[in-house]
């Protein structure tokens, strides 16, 4: 039961239609809709549901002050509460100036749509601000500033993440631009951390940026770059994608969460899997799972990834959200999708194809 002195008000994501004795509650949220059977004083107090009055205020109009009308309103509160219909704030935009109004202005759809999350159940916190400054308290790394990294560390930005490194050690070449979207003409020739940290300090006044430029060989060639994150991606290449995926989980483990995805190409993006230390399948299981498929473990590579390959910006792109999506959900403390499996996009059915990647009891690196 809420609380008599609350003010009750329904989530910003719900539309309320009638029909004689008959509400509809539209949750744009999910697309759902909820039936119920009501009176006219029902539909009077939800009109009421803006977070301005308390269940006594609401019983008074509703009732004009009649014996047990606040008991009446909480019954229906009770209800569209147990239903998740009501937001776990009265007036959100008080939060939201916490963060001061600079802030409150810049990201307002964003806290708008953490407050749905919060009101929905999906966070501890019951307010979108204080999922934003989750964010804004954390720090990513993101490994590979290409065609994937790019998108991601743009995304990230926008977010509000407080703290983004991004390490690489390539130039900018006329052939990024159709599908890079931090780097220009007059980028070319420049190291690409260097052009995107520029880039991203533009997008958002708000965070910190730091360039690595350098070329990674190893796990030990990470230990710096990983150290203090939050969470980091792999959006790395060279010289293998499976040979930096190894080496970033290498340096990532046990502490740091990381995200896997290794490209794309062709009609094919691989969002990889998100690996949770202590809570998801690690990288050994991963490798397990996949690595011996068609008996490929046992055999000789005659021709081998070629070192040019079918790419635009619209399928990049595509990949490289659905990442920074995962990663901003890890980072405000949101259940993340991709662990535990291991998940590609298809672009031509626009299809998303997962197949269970299960702890094994006995992985030397996480069974125990």
């Amino acid at each position: 039961m809420a609380d008599t002195a609350s003010r009750p008000r329904l989530r910003d994501s719900v539309i309320v239609q009638a029909d004689g004795g008959t509400l509809l509650f539209l949750c744009l949220a999910d697309r759902t809709v909820k039936r119920f059977t009501c009176d006219e004083f029902v539909k009077a107090v939800v009109v009421l549901l803006d977070g301005t009055r308390t269940i006594e205020e609401i019983g008074a109009l509703t009732c004009g002050g009649a014996a047990g009308a606040g008991a009446r309103v909480a019954e229906v509160v009770q209800i569209l509460e147990h239903e998740r219909l009501l937001s776990r704030v009265a007036a959100p935009e008080p939060e939201f100036r916490l963060l001061g109004v600079a802030r409150a202005e810049f990201y307002d759809r964003q806290l708008r749509l953490f407050q749905d999350f919060c009101d929905e159940g999906w966070a501890r916190e019951t307010s979108g601000a204080a999922l934003q400054r989750r964010l804004a308290g954390s720090t990513a790394v993101i490994c590979g500033i290409g065609g994937l990294g790019g998108w991601v560390a743009l995304a990230l930005a926008a977010a509000g993440v407080g703290r983004l490194r991004v390490c690489d050690f390539d130039r900018v070449e006329v052939s990024n631009l159709t599908r890079q979207v931090l780097f220009r003409m007059d980028d070319l020739g420049t190291p690409k951390v260097d052009a995107a940290a520029v880039r991203l300090r533009e997008l958002n006044p708000f965070i910190e940026v730091e360039a690595v430029e350098r070329r990674i060989g190893c796990a030990e060639d990470l230990a710096g770059v990983v150290k203090g994150a939050d969470l980091v991606v792999n959006a790395a290449d060279q010289p293998t994608p499976n040979d930096v995926a190894g080496w970033v989980s290498e340096a990532c483990w046990p502490d740091i969460p990381h995200i896997m995805g290794t490209g794309y190409a062709y009609h094919i993006g691989v969002l990889g899997t998100s690996i949770i230390p202590g809570l998801t399948a690690c990288w050994s299981c991963v490798r397990a799972e996949t690595f011996a498929d068609h008996g490929r473990d046992g055999m000789e590579t005659l021709v081998g990834k070629r070192d040019k390959a079918g790419a635009m910006g619209a399928l990049s792109g595509l990949v490289g959200n659905i990442l920074a999506w995962e990663a901003i959900r890890i980072l405000a403390g949101l259940p993340p999708a991709l662990g535990d499996r291991w998940s590609e996009v298809d672009f031509w059915p626009l299809e998303i194809r997962s197949r269970p990647v299960p702890r094994r009891p006995g992985c030397p690196t996480c069974g125990g």
